[in-house]
C-alpha cells in the first residue's frame, strides 16, 4: 500500500514529545506499510517552519492511499507552522496532487479534528473525495479514542467514530487503539471490519455457556505489515477451549461468530456480541462473559 508519514522533528521546550511519541509513531506507520517518512524542522521561526513542512510534502511520492501527520495541533492550526486559513490552503495545495481520489489523511494531533476546525477546512479546500481524521481532545498522539471523520460525499459530513460505533463498543474502541495497531489501520479500513475487531475484544476471556460449560477465547493479534486491503481486514480469529473437556476449537468473527469444534460441529453466536447475555443460535439459554482475557500489546 502507498502510505507516507511526516512528523515534527524538534521537541517542544522542556518535553520529549517528538523523541518519545511523534517520530516513533511515524516510523511505525512507515514500517507497517513499507513506505517512507520524513521529518521537518518545526522549531524554525514561522513561516520558515511552514515552508519546510510544505517542501517535505512536495518531495513525497504520489498516488498515496494515506498520508499521516504527527505533531501538535489545535482547533484550527498545526503547532506553530500552520496558523491561518491561508496556510491551510497552502497545505491543501501541497497535498492535493499527492493523494489518490478517495484516499485518507490522518492527523495524529490534539484537537485538529474538532468540529469546524482544521480537518473540515482542509477538506473544503482539497476535494478529491478524501477522508480526513483527527482528534477532538488533548491526549496521546495515536491512542486518543476521540477521533472525528470528515468526508465530502453528497454533502459535508462530520462524525465522531466512537459515536458511530455506539456506546456498547466505545470501551472496545478505546482499548483497540491502546493494545493493537488498529490506530494505524483504521483510516484505510471499512467500518464493518473495524467493528469486527471491536467485537473480538469483547469476546476475549472466559464465558459461561448453556449446559454448564465454560469457554475460554483467545485472540493472538500482533502488530503486522500490510500490503493491500485484504491484509488490513482479516477476520478476527483464534483458539477457544472448553474447560470441562479440554476440547480445543477455533473461532472466527464475520457476520456472526462461528465456533468450530472439528468436522462439521459448529456453533453460531449472533452479532453484535453481548457479554451480559449472548444469544447462541439454536440454544434457549444465554452465554455470559465471566472474566476478561488479555490480547495484543501496549502501543507506544
Amino acid at each position: 500500500m502507498n502510505v507516507y508519514a511526516i512528523t515534527t522533528n524538534d521537541n517542544k521546550a522542556g518535553e520529549r514529545d517528538c523523541e518519545v511519541v511523534f517520530r516513533p509513531g511515524a516510523k511505525r506507520v512507515s514500517e507497517a506499510y513499507s513506505g517512507g517518512y520524513a521529518t521537518f524542522s518545526n522549531s524554525l521561526k514561522y513561516p520558515k517552519n511552514r515552508d519546510d513542512l510544505l517542501e517535505k510534502i512536495k518531495l513525497m511520492p504520489g498516488s498515496l492511499e494515506m498520508f499521516a501527520y504527527f505533531g501538535h495541533g489545535y482547533n484550527t492550526q498545526l503547532g506553530g507552522h500552520i496558523l491561518t486559513d491561508a496556510d491551510i490552503k497552502l497545505l491543501a495545495d501541497a497535498l492535493q496532487p499527492k493523494i489518490t481520489p478517495g484516499g485518507s489523511i490522518v492527523f495524529y494531533s490534539c484537537l485538529a479534528g474538532s468540529a469546524h476546525g482544521l480537518t473540515t477546512s482542509l477538506l473544503n479546500k482539497i476535494g478529491k473525495g478524501v477522508w480526513i481524521y483527527g482528534h477532538t481532545t488533548t491526549a496521546h498522539s495515536f491512542k486518543n479514542p476521540d477521533v472525528s471523520e470528515v468526508h465530502n460525499g453528497d454533502s459535508l459530513r462530520f462524525r465522531m467514530l466512537p459515536d458511530f460505533y455506539g456506546p456498547k463498543l466505545k470501551a472496545a474502541w478505546t482499548e483497540a487503539l491502546a493494545r493493537t495497531d488498529l490506530w494505524l489501520r483504521f483510516p484505510l479500513m471499512q467500518h464493518v471490519d473495524i467493528m469486527k475487531e471491536l467485537n473480538a475484544i469483547r469476546l476475549v476471556g472466559t464465558w459461561s455457556v448453556p449446559g454448564s460449560k465454560k469457554y475460554v477465547f483467545e485472540w493472538p493479534i500482533t502488530n503486522g505489515k500490510y500490503t493491500n486491503a485484504d491484509s488490513l481486514c482479516v477476520n478476527p480469529h483464534g483458539p477457544v477451549k472448553e474447560t470441562g473437556t479440554s476440547q480445543i476449537g477455533e473461532w472466527e468473527l464475520d457476520d456472526e461468530l462461528v465456533i468450530t469444534w472439528g468436522g462439521s460441529d459448529r456453533e453460531k453466536w449472533a452479532m453484535p456480541l453481548n457479554p451480559d447475555g449472548q444469544v447462541i443460535r439454536g440454544s434457549s439459554g444465554l452465554a455470559k462473559r465471566i472474566a476478561r482475557g488479555t490480547y495484543g500489546s501496549i502501543q507506544g
